[in-house]
């Protein structure tokens, strides 16, 4: 066999076994920094409410190439009215990180913080501790995402038990936590 036939039969079979090729594509520079205003809606679903969120920011740290990301939701805290009961809901800042390749993908780990709780109009004290014992973790979605037009973010998730609310612990996980809640964002550069 001659030398060149060699190299080339070489080459033909490092690229028919991947190797060379194999792996997960690598950053091209820095990560990319894109900055969104966001607003949105979640449904929770115990209590039956529905809840404005916004206006708030995503910040974006993007690498160019696996297309993956991180970054942090910051929403303002949201008024919650079901029924009698009445509360300030503190979502976040989150933490986001995932994929934007061929649509958008991500995990967002939420502190959930509740204050300022009534009941047919008088206080009731939950504390200044008052939360989930775990953040709640959403797995969101995008089809229309794209990192220079930004998009529509969507998920359904489950809240956890609610711990440090004193003696308003059961009255909160009475009235919040369970499956079935819905997420939408939309955010714009």
């Amino acid at each position: 066999m001659k030398r060149g036939t060699r190299v080339t039969a070489v080459a033909a079979a490092v690229v028919v076994s991947g190797l060379g090729f194999a792996g997960p594509a690598s950053a091209v520079g820095p990560p990319v920094y894109t900055k969104y205003a966001v607003v949105g809606t979640t449904h929770v679903a115990k209590p039956d409410a529905d809840v404005k969120l916004g206006p708030g920011t995503v910040e974006m740290y993007t690498d160019i190439g696996p297309y993956t990301y991180y970054g942090t939701f910051t929403l303002p805290p949201a008024r919650v009215t079901s029924g009698a009961v009445s509360a300030t809901v503190t979502l976040g800042p989150a933490r986001i990180e995932g994929s934007s390749f061929g649509g958008f993908t991500g995990t967002a780990t939420w502190p959930v913080r509740v204050s300022d709780v009534t009941v047919g109009g008088a206080p009731y004290d939950v504390g200044p501790a008052c939360g989930t014992a775990q953040p709640v973790t959403t797995e969101i979605t995008s089809a229309d995402f794209t990192l220079s037009t930004g998009g529509h973010l969507t998920s359904t998730y489950t809240i956890g038990a609610f711990a440090n609310c004193g003696p308003g612990t059961a009255l909160v996980n009475a009235a919040v936590p369970g499956p079935g809640n819905t997420l939408a964002l939309t955010l714009t550069p």
